[in-house]
């Protein structure tokens, strides 16, 4: 995650040389769909996640921005719920960034997934936490000094395109039998629980499968450790979030 925003930085950091821009957010237009996934959520715990790049802790009010984003889930129908839990489901967001260097402009990540437990096919009763649905992530330059603003905007337009969402899915039509927990085939089973730990490729950071960050990790990038300590020799290290 770390090295993706860093080479985000570079890339973007390019483009603001050659167009002059102080802000240009690289795709700045959510996906909104009536997921059926959504239509039974009806309570739902508020995660930041900020985990890979804690730089971006220093820029926002983590309380008043988690305040926010439940008031607009309140202001749709949906009752968030301050204590977290397993069986919860989670809108979980992901919020990165960096300096770039030798300039006052700061590259930021935002992106907003629904997260809640899903049956392991063939494993009995076995649950895991996985991404069911997600915005379409936003990635934009701004300058230093109004970038915490910035990002709190594109999260609080995130939640909204959520709530937009959630509210479609319970307008689906009712399905005519009763539908069991969305669940994973047995091919992202085998990817996501075929090691103890997990890494990508473009990270140095290693994960356990069910950690959030681990879900973004795709097939192709995706590396398998037996041991600590393999993925250690491999020049990996802990992730900070679900400590390995």
């Amino acid at each position: 995650m770390a090295i993706r925003a860093c080479c985000l930085a570079v890339l973007v950091a390019a483009s603001v040389a050659a167009v002059g821009e102080v802000e240009r957010p690289i795709d700045e237009t959510p996906l909104i769909a009536a997921d059926p996934v959504l239509a039974d959520v009806n309570e739902l715990a508020v995660v930041l996640a900020t985990g890979e790049t804690p730089g971006v802790e220093g820029l926002i009010d983590a309380t008043k921005l988690t305040a926010q984003v439940r008031q607009k889930l309140r202001d749709t129908g949906l009752t968030p719920v301050e204590q977290d839990s397993e069986s919860i489901p989670k809108l979980l967001v992901q919020i990165e960034g960096t300096e770039v260097p030798d300039c006052d402009k700061y590259v930021y990540r935002v992106q907003t997934a629904l997260c809640r437990l899903v049956t392991v096919p063939g494993q009995g009763n076995r649950q895991i936490q996985v991404d069911v649905w997600r915005v379409r992530p936003v990635m934009a330059v701004a300058d230093k000094a109004r970038a915490g603003e910035t990002i709190c905007n594109a999260v609080l337009v995130q939640a909204e395109v959520f709530a937009e969402a959630q509210r479609a899915a319970r307008s689906l039509p009712a399905p005519k039998e009763d539908v069991n927990p969305p669940k994973l085939t047995p091919q992202t089973v085998a990817a996501v629980s075929g090691y103890p730990f997990i890494a990508s490729k473009s990270s140095g950071v290693f994960h356990r499968p069910d950690c959030r960050w681990a879900q973004n990790i795709t097939g192709d990038n995706r590396l398998g450790y037996k041991t600590r300590e393999e993925a250690i020799q491999n020049g990996k290290r802990p992730c900070k979030s679900c400590k390995p």
